[in-house]
């Protein structure tokens, strides 16, 4: 048996997460994948005290899990959450349990907290249950799913080639003060998605980078690779995406230029890791939403 979970990148919403506010988060492939194997309760690139580590061994379990990763270990992408994830439906399919959102939910919380620090938003662990574009507010429990339906935009994500192990960070950091108004951007762009506004997302994006960076809350790394990257014609809007901006650039470029942008990320060595074109679809998600905790 084995079980295919997406990547994800926070479009919008970082730090704005981890209030409960509004997020949206781009699901993609290649999926990482899950195998249960039969080897007793061994695991197999899954450290044992990571979330999906700690979970399996709760469970007393005796099969074991192999863990494939397509991106070999690069950060930003939701490897961890994505192990638990799946995890934790394999822990439901041996144990014959209906899976369900609050129930994952409240075991990640468990096993990833040790109640120091920020606590994680989940929102990962939520949008890599769900497909596509996804938008989650916990406040208000709101969780929806959309398409990319900006025929004229693009995308592009890149990797910094640096990795920031997010649990660190959010045991040292402090939530900013301006959270409604990143949470309120997070709205527009959700609008921009409903309305088909191209121009309106262009706008959240470049106003959320600009706020994080007055925040402080981009990396110097990722800010200096943004800032180069912005002599490029033909980038319309750029940003960090997740913990500090540090592990993957978002770039947002008019449809018929994304061919010449490709080009001259590849001839400047830059690793893309997805575009529009690797947006995770499904005709079902891989549980129930259930209240939504």
């Amino acid at each position: 048996m084995k079980w295919l979970v997406p990547a994800k990148t926070f479009l919008l919403g970082e730090y704005a997460a981890i209030a409960g506010a509004s997020a949206i988060l781009i699901t993609t492939s290649p999926c990482f994948q899950l195998i249960l194997t039969y080897k007793s309760n061994k695991m197999s690139e899954i450290h044992p005290q990571s979330p999906a580590g700690v979970w399996w061994q709760q469970q007393n379990l005796d099969q074991g899990l192999i863990w494939n990763d397509p991106y070999a270990k690069r950060g930003g992408l939701g490897a961890s959450s994505a192990q638990f994830l799946a995890s934790y439906l394999a822990s439901c399919f041996l144990k014959e349990k209906e899976p369900n959102l609050d129930d994952m939910l409240n075991a990640y919380y468990k096993v990833s907290w040790t109640g120091s620090g920020l606590k994680p938003s989940g929102y990962d662990v939520i949008a890599q249950a769900q497909h596509g574009c996804v938008f989650v507010n916990r406040h208000k429990k709101m969780i929806q799913s959309y398409g990319w339906p900006f025929q004229d935009l693009s995308f592009f994500l890149i990797h910094t080639g640096v990795k920031l192990a997010t649990h660190h960070h959010l045991q040292t950091t402090t939530l900013p003060d301006e959270i409604d108004y990143l949470s309120s951007l997070v709205d527009e762009a959700k609008l921009a998605f409903e309305q088909t506004d191209s121009a309106k997302l262009i706008a959240t994006i470049n106003n959320y980078h600009k706020k994080l960076v007055e925040l402080n809350l981009v990396a110097e790394h990722s800010l200096n690779l943004i800032n180069r990257l912005k002599e490029y014609t033909e980038i319309l809007a750029i940003k960090g995406c997740g913990a500090l901006g540090s592990d993957v650039i978002l770039l947002v470029t008019a449809s018929h230029k994304a061919q010449t942008l490709e080009s001259r990320l590849k001839l400047n060595h830059c690793t893309i890791l997805a575009s529009e074109k690797n947006i995770y679809f499904i005709s079902q998600n891989l549980m129930s939403l259930s209240q939504f905790c």
